[in-house]
């Protein structure tokens, strides 16, 4: 097997970064302080939103998320059967029942409200999306649905930080300032990361002054107030988690924060370079190439192919291409054999995750497609693309990436 010349991810983390974690260590206050809240109010800021919560990582968010609109035992969820289990998890961890739907088509992988307003019931209480490769589901009509229902809406925006929503009036909002509450992940992988972390947004003060609450143990007062002697003790008044985040990781949070808008940018333009070279060969499809490219914040390149997934994958990976599948169905996972299944309109085998970050160069990029195509066996590899030994020459000039380091979730 060849080493990993092209990784599937890369995070951006530099100087700043560690010049930021730096500080905190000589300040010698580690737990939740002023580094958080100042991240906090700059990603509220940037969000148009009146409150966000720096949390440890998108689960707990969800959580909280799910806790906040009232979903327990005998209520229902309705959850994208396409997502990382932590979006079905996070439910379940109410007690509640999920309901998986399906994908809007295979040319868009968000969730499909017409199969949304199929499975709702006198049960269901809640709606979870997920903005699926920095892509912004159907928020007009998902909302409209919510309306009709009187439920509630969870964004699980992981994969879409600053990712907006264009309605049909034209009007622009950021996904996570739509519904009730966003949630959003800083996992090693995303666009923007501190490691492991989260964030949780929202408009309405009382599901703020709950979420305050729930983070921190249900304490009235933060160990950093009592650090500032601004309390000397504090009631706990309801039944709360430990989901803060820590002063280390809002340091890189921050960091992350002030590149942001570039490192999209540039994640735009490589999922233009794949939109140009894929467009042409019909075995292939590339979801979401349709879309208008300014609002969304692409974080994986998710294609469909009519060959065998798992020989595609595995044979990109003996060329030194580092691939991923997004995802797996989770009714196929064995701990949901017991959850009623979802007919999908897709096969998750058909899922080929391809490299994607902001340092990719579009000769990758047109190497990456003639290696697809050759591995699907294909006729899609016009004179345009590069020869098969201008793979291997790049992977020997690139450093060897180790894939147990590389996360795909």
């Amino acid at each position: 097997m060849n080493p990993i010349a092209i990784p599937l991810t890369e995070p951006d983390i530099g100087e700043a970064e560690i010049e930021a974690v730096t500080r905190v260590l000589r300040r010698k206050w580690l737990s939740m302080g002023e580094v958080t809240f100042e991240f906090e109010r700059r990603f509220a800021e940037k969000m148009g939103v009146q409150h966000a919560l720096a949390v440890t990582n998108c689960t707990a968010a969800l959580h909280l998320a799910h806790i906040v609109a009232g979903v327990g035992p005998e209520d229902e969820v309705i959850c994208p059967a396409l997502t990382f289990v932590a979006t079905a998890n996070a439910a379940l961890y109410t007690g509640c029942k999920v309901v998986f739907s399906d994908v809007t088509s295979p040319e868009d992988l968000t969730i499909s409200p017409d199969d949304i307003e199929a499975k709702i019931t006198d049960r269901t209480r809640a709606i979870t999306v997920m903005h699926y490769a920095g892509f912004a589901c159907d928020m007009d009509r998902i909302m409209k649905i919510a309306a009709r229902h009187n439920l509630k809406v969870i964004e699980d925006c992981a994969h879409a930080p600053f990712a907006q929503y264009v309605s049909k009036s034209g009007e622009r909002s950021f996904v996570g300032s739509i519904g009730d509450v966003g949630c959003f992940s800083f996992f090693a992988n995303k666009n923007m990361t501190t490691g492991e972390g989260g964030m949780i947004t929202t408009n309405d003060d009382e599901t703020a002054r709950k979420l305050r609450l729930l983070r921190a143990h249900g304490m009235t007062q933060l160990t950093y107030d009592r650090h500032r002697g601004h309390a000397s003790t504090y009631d706990v008044s309801v039944l709360g988690y430990n989901y803060r985040m820590d002063e280390i990781r809002s340091a890189i949070g921050l960091c992350q924060l002030e590149k942001a808008d570039e490192m999209h940018r540039r994640r735009r333009n490589v999922f233009r370079w794949y939109s140009q070279e894929l467009k042409e060969c019909s075995s292939i499809t590339l979801p979401f190439a349709n879309r208008e490219m300014e609002s969304a914040t692409p974080h994986i390149l998710a294609v469909l192919v009519k060959a065998d997934g798992d020989s595609v994958r595995a044979d990109l990976l003996r060329q030194g291409i580092q691939t991923s599948r997004h995802y797996q169905f989770i009714t196929d996972f064995s701990a949901f054999r017991s959850v009623q299944p979802c007919e999908m309109s897709i096969s998750s085998n058909q899922l080929i995750t391809l490299p994607l970050s902001p340092f990719m160069t579009r000769e990758q990029v047109k190497i990456i497609c003639l290696a697809l195509f050759e591995s699907c066996k294909t006729s899609c590899s016009p004179q345009r693309f590069y020869k098969t030994d201008q793979a291997a020459s790049l992977a020997a000039s690139r450093k060897d990436v180790n894939v147990s380091t590389l996360p795909s979730a």
